[in-house]
């Protein structure tokens, strides 16, 4: 079966999801079990096993096609279960599984691999798996790890470990990363020392996505499929951070060796039949990922009501990239919670700025990367850009939250979303709202302004 080509049958199975979990959440709603009621029993509850999960059902309506995609609608259903438990009192263990469909192709098959590096999801997904070990100030974790580095809302240069699922660019996840770690704890201060043994990339849009632009008309290209780094140890990765408190004042400094997980194209030229055509030169596409050194700082604090923060990282080259480059972005978020208004609780702003500047390049590099690159995603967003969100808080229950970002870096475009989000009871959550693009087709944003789209999302949490 050609890559690009849809499985009509896979609308069922991701409609069987999307109906179960309507089915629970509705009865949730009338505020009923999911199953009849069982005679009570002695047994633990979930929560003494230390079981925890959520069942999510989405959907994105989409206003236009695309030359790429026809498509309106996707649907989607997600069954997520989190096991936890101390097993010493030197010991814990927490492993996160998610079972998933969708009627769009993006998920196929079960695809259990060591490193993750499947294009599509996987039907049954290990998402993390990690078993801790602490004794004294010191403490050891193993297994499949997702960590959160930086203090920005919008975007985070400091934060390189782990990749992205943008198989949906806009409702993205991070995915795990196989590796071990260790924290020394010496109040107030702490010392983080990663490493990844394998390299595991972002997951990217498939070719026939509406994420992905167009070929050019009329150009003929060799195309190959992505290169990843041999599985060796001149390829492991690693990471550490030293993160403290002085008078009042949270700062970190960072630093990661190893490969950016979202790939460039190294552009060269191929002879398809020297002894037929020997004038007849192609040019020849193949993403890479750049091996880069990363040295990072960032910094939090609060007055009075403000609270400010800034990260920034110096990016440079080691392997398969042209760009040394310094990222950095800064803001403030600000609260009003003494508004005196029956309907309104409070107000939270947000608002930042990142800037990307090129310290060197290589002229003669074959790379055609970052910005420039056709498949550029979220990393490439905060060139030059604004970012910003405004939550509005209603009730405990309802809030409206505002949040985009304008890239000045060519002619102003943006991106904008607005979501309603509201607790009908404390298992059953729901969220709607609107993805908007704007822009000239050249720019960011811009590209993706056919994709402008309705989402509503329903979780119930138990």
């Amino acid at each position: 079966m050609a890559p690009g080509e849809r499985l009509g049958p896979r609308a069922r199975p991701a409609a069987a999801i999307a109906l179960a979990v309507l089915l629970t959440v509705a009865a949730a709603a009338r505020g009923e079990s999911p199953a009849p009621p069982e005679p009570a029993s002695e047994g633990p509850t979930l929560a003494e096993l230390g079981i925890k999960g959520r069942a999510t059902f989405k959907n994105f309506s989409h206003f236009y096609e695309t030359p790429n995609d026809d498509r309106k609608f996707r649907n989607e259903g997600i069954l997520e279960v989190e096991w936890g438990r101390r097993l010493l009192p030197w010991s814990r263990v927490k492993v996160v599984v998610d079972i998933r469909e969708d009627d769009d192709s993006l998920t196929r098959g079960v695809t259990l691999q060591v490193p993750e590096k499947n294009e599509r999801r996987s039907v049954l997904n290990l998402k993390e798996a990690v078993a801790g070990f602490q004794q004294g100030a010191v403490e050891v974790t193993l297994g499949k790890q997702i960590f959160a580095w930086g203090t920005a809302d919008a975007y985070n240069p400091t934060d390189n470990i782990n990749p992205y699922d943008y198989l949906d660019v806009i409702d993205n996840e991070k995915l795990g990363v196989y590796s071990a770690a260790a924290r020394l704890t010496v109040v107030p201060a702490s010392l983080t020392v990663v490493v990844i043994p394998f390299f595991t990339p972002s997951r990217i849009p498939l070719l026939r996505s509406r994420w992905v632009p167009p070929p050019p008309e009329g150009v003929i290209a060799i195309v190959d499929n992505r290169q990843l780094p041999p599985r060796d140890v001149d390829n492991m990765q690693y990471a550490a951070r030293l993160k403290t408190t002085f008078g009042g004042v949270d700062l970190s400094a960072s630093y990661y060796e190893g490969f950016e997980p979202t790939p460039v194209i190294r552009r060269s030229a191929v002879r398809p039949a020297p002894d037929l055509a020997p004038d007849l030169v192609l040019p020849r596409f193949t993403p890479v990922f750049t091996r880069m050194k990363v040295a990072g700082l960032d910094v939090s604090t609060t007055y009075g009501k403000f609270e400010v923060h800034g990260e920034g990282a110096f990016k440079f080259v080691e392997q398969n990239g042209r760009d040394d480059r310094v990222q950095w972005i800064a803001g403030l978020n600000y609260t009003w919670d003494d508004l005196d208004l029956k309907w309104l609780e409070q107000v939270t702003a947000i608002a930042e700025y990142a800037r990307e500047t090129v310290l060197s390049s290589d002229p003669r590099s074959p790379i055609i990367g970052g910005a420039e690159s056709p498949g550029a995603l979220l990393n490439n967003a905060f060139r030059n850009a604004l970012a910003g969100r405004l939550l509005f808080k209603f009730s405990e229950e309802t809030q409206l939250k505002l949040s985009g970002t304008i890239d000045f870096s060519q002619s102003a475009n943006h991106y904008l979303q607005l979501k309603l989000a509201h607790k009908f009871t404390d298992a059953l959550h729901a969220e709607t709202g609107l993805d908007l693009f704007t822009g000239a087709p050249e720019t960011f944003w811009g590209r993706w302004r056919d994709n402008d789209r309705f989402f509503f999302f329903l979780r119930y949490f138990f």
